[in-house]
């Protein structure tokens, strides 16, 4: 369906051809443009999102196809509580999570590495001539950086600066109140500002 690969957020995110309400009613009146249309919005992002659990590329690709395979087939009694990106992402999450369950794997989240959207970043200035030996020095104190967060708070970073979505769809998301989403993205930029403290002015 998709290649699943690293992408930043600027090519994740791109405009939806339609409302929430609008693709949830046409999709369950069957209407295949706009099924396919969802499909090619949100499947590269879901994928993206779902290898960061899965680690594994061909489970990544069938757990997403699943979804809306299941969503096709069911579409008659499809109920969407919560916005179509919360329920999204908050469905991948889950089919990804009872893989690994199911499987007993135990697999740590890839270190990713916010080259943006981080407020510290923005004032960064390399006191180094050699552009290319600061870049890399940088993102390796950002990968730690973030490798050293707590499995979920660096989930809700991730779902925030990496995906895109607001405190409240990462809240629906994931299941858990926006000010547990503020208080973890409170400590994780607290935990980059001081991994970076050498980089930031």
């Amino acid at each position: 369906m998709t290649t699943v690969r690293a992408t930043s957020h600027s090519s994740l995110t791109v405009r939806a051809p339609y409302t929430d309400s609008e693709w949830i009613a046409l999709v369950r009146e069957g209407n295949h443009a706009a099924f396919e249309a969802l499909v090619r919005q949100y499947s590269d992002r879901l994928c993206a999102f779902t290898y960061e659990i899965t680690r594994d590329v061909e489970v990544t690709k069938e757990l997403v196809q699943e979804l809306f395979l299941w969503v096709w087939r069911h579409r008659d009694a499809w109920d969407v509580q919560v916005g179509l990106t919360s329920y999204l992402y908050r469905s991948a999450r889950n089919r990804a999570v009872s893989f690994l369950r199911h499987d007993g794997l135990e697999r740590r989240w890839r270190e990713e590495i916010a080259r943006a959207g981080v407020d510290a970043l923005d004032r960064v200035e390399p006191s180094r001539s050699d552009d290319r030996a600061n870049t890399a020095e940088l993102s390796a104190a950002i990968e730690r950086a973030i490798a050293s967060l707590p499995p979920r708070c660096r989930e809700v970073f991730t779902l925030n600066r990496e995906h895109g979505l607001s405190y409240r769809e990462v809240a629906e998301t994931l299941e858990i109140s926006v000010k547990t989403v503020e208080a973890h993205m409170g400590r994780a930029l607290g935990v980059l500002r001081r991994h970076l403290a050498d980089w930031v002015e």
